[in-house]
C-alpha cells in the first residue's frame, strides 16, 4: 500500500512539474519573420564611414544575410546629405565624409530605402565630445571554470576612466586585439603528385603570422549619479593562456566613444542579453529596441542602432610575462608514419616530433601546423608591431 501511494505521489509530481515548467521560446522564434538589421556609427576617427544592412536570422541558426540594393544616406541638422554607395561587399554601404562636416554638437540622422521601397529613418543623434582614454593595464589572474577542479590562468584587462563636467556621462568601448602566433614546424619535406621534395634549408616564410579580431564583448559605462565623471578599475576582457595570443606579443586597441543616454540603454540591454545568464525563473530576454523605425509605421522598428560618436583611441603592447603556461596553446602532434601504408591524400608534410618520452620520430604534420596563414592570419607584420 505504501509503495502504491509513493508511486502515485511521484506520478503527480512529474505531471505538476511538466505542466508548470516549459522550455522558454521567444515569441519571435515561434513564427520567425526576418527583420531589417542596421548597424552604423558616424565617428571622428578620420576613416571611412560604414553602414551595414542585413536581414535577421533565427537565434538557433544564426547566419549573416546581407541586404543589397538599398539607398542609404545620412543628413545633418543643417540639411547636408551624404549618400552611402554599396561597396563590393554586399550589404556594406561606405563613404568618406570630410572632417569639416563631422562637428561636435551637430545632429545626424540615417535614411534607408530598401529595394522594395520601404523607408526607415533613425532619430537625430547628437555628436558628443569624448575625453582621452585613461590608463589601461592588466593583472595576472586565475579564474574558475565550469569544472570545479579546473581553473584557467590569463590576463584580466582594466581601464581607469577619467572625464570631467565638459563631457557627457555615457560611454562605450570597442576593443581590437592583435597577436603574433607561430606554426609548430617550418616547411621542409613533403610528398605531392610530383614526387618527394626536400629543401636544403627549411622554409620559415609561413612560420610567423599576425591575427587581428574585433572583440564581440560590449563594454559600456554610465557615470550618471557619480560625484565625479570618472571610474577606476573598469573591467575589460580576459585573455587566457590556452592560445598563443599572449605567448609572443599582444596588442590591444581601445576605441572610446561618448554616447547619449538612449544609445547607452540600447547597448547595455544588448550586453545583458548577450553576456549575462538568462534565468528561466527570473530575467528572460528583453526586446532590445534601437532608434531606427519605419518612416510611415513608427511601431515597426529595425534591429540595431545608428549612432554618432567622437572617438578617442589608445593602443597598448603586451610582452611575454611570467606565470603563463601555454601548455595547450599549439595542439599539433605528428601522425606516426607507417611506411607501407601512407595516407592517400597529397601533399603529405613530413616533420620531426617527439613522443611522451621525448624520443624524436618522423611523422606527418597537418598543413595548418606548418602554414600559419591557414589559421586566418597574415604574414605581414603590422606597422606598429615593433614600436615601444
Amino acid at each position: 500500500m505504501i509503495t502504491i501511494e509513493r508511486n502515485i505521489c511521484e506520478l503527480l509530481a512529474v505531471v505538476l512539474l511538466s505542466s508548470c515548467v516549459e522550455r522558454y521560446i521567444p515569441a519571435t522564434e515561434l513564427n520567425f519573420n526576418p527583420q531589417l538589421v542596421i548597424d552604423g556609427n558616424i565617428t571622428t576617427d578620420g576613416g571611412e564611414q560604414k553602414i551595414m544592412i542585413s536581414k535577421s536570422s533565427p537565434t538557433g541558426n544564426p547566419k549573416y544575410f546581407p541586404l543589397s540594393g538599398c539607398q542609404v544616406s545620412v543628413e545633418d541638422g543643417k540639411g547636408n546629405r551624404f549618400s552611402f554607395p554599396e561597396s563590393k561587399d554586399p550589404g556594406h554601404y561606405v563613404v568618406h565624409i570630410d572632417e569639416s562636416f563631422i562637428i561636435t554638437g551637430e545632429h545626424y540622422r540615417l535614411h534607408v530605402r530598401t529595394l522594395e521601397g520601404t523607408e526607415y529613418v533613425s532619430s537625430y543623434e547628437k555628436l558628443m565630445p569624448c575625453p582621452e582614454v585613461g590608463n589601461v593595464y592588466y593583472e595576472l589572474e586565475t579564474k574558475p571554470t565550469e569544472d570545479p577542479i579546473v581553473t584557467e590562468t590569463g590576463l584580466q584587462f582594466f581601464l581607469d576612466f577619467r572625464g570631467n563636467e565638459n563631457y557627457g556621462r555615457y560611454f562605450r568601448w570597442q576593443l581590437t586585439e592583435t597577436y603574433e602566433y607561430h606554426s609548430k614546424w617550418p616547411l621542409d619535406q613533403w610528398l605531392n603528385k610530383d614526387g618527394n621534395h626536400d629543401l636544403v634549408e627549411p622554409d620559415y616564410s609561413n612560420f610567423v603570422c599576425y591575427g587581428s579580431e574585433k572583440l564581440e564583448n560590449i563594454f559600456v559605462l554610465s557615470t550618471n549619479g557619480f560625484s565625479q565623471n570618472s571610474y577606476s578599475g573598469y573591467k575589460l576582457h580576459f585573455v587566457q593562456d590556452q592560445t598563443q595570443h599572449l605567448q609572443y606579443k599582444y596588442s590591444l586597441l581601445i576605441n572610446q566613444y561618448s554616447i547619449n543616454e538612449t544609445a547607452y540603454n540600447y547597448w547595455d540591454n544588448l550586453r545583458k542579453n548577450n553576456q549575462e545568464t538568462v534565468d528561466l525563473f527570473g530575467k528572460q530576454p528583453a526586446n532590445v529596441k534601437g532608434n531606427i523605425h519605419n518612416a510611415i509605421d513608427t511601431t515597426d522598428f529595425a534591429l540595431g542602432y545608428f549612432g554618432v560618436s567622437t572617438v578617442q583611441s589608445k593602443r597598448i603592447m603586451v610582452y611575454p610575462i611570467a606565470g603563463l603556461s601555454f601548455d595547450k596553446a599549439l595542439p599539433c602532434s605528428a601522425i606516426v608514419i607507417d611506411p607501407g601504408h601512407l595516407p592517400a591524400e597529397r601533399p603529405l608534410y613530413f616533420v620531426t616530433d617527439y613522443d611522451e618520452n621525448l624520443v624524436p620520430y618522423l611523422g606527418i604534420g597537418a598543413p595548418e601546423c606548418i602554414f600559419c596563414t591557414l589559421k586566418g592570419g597574415t604574414t605581414v607584420k603590422p606597422p606598429y608591431w615593433d614600436e615601444k
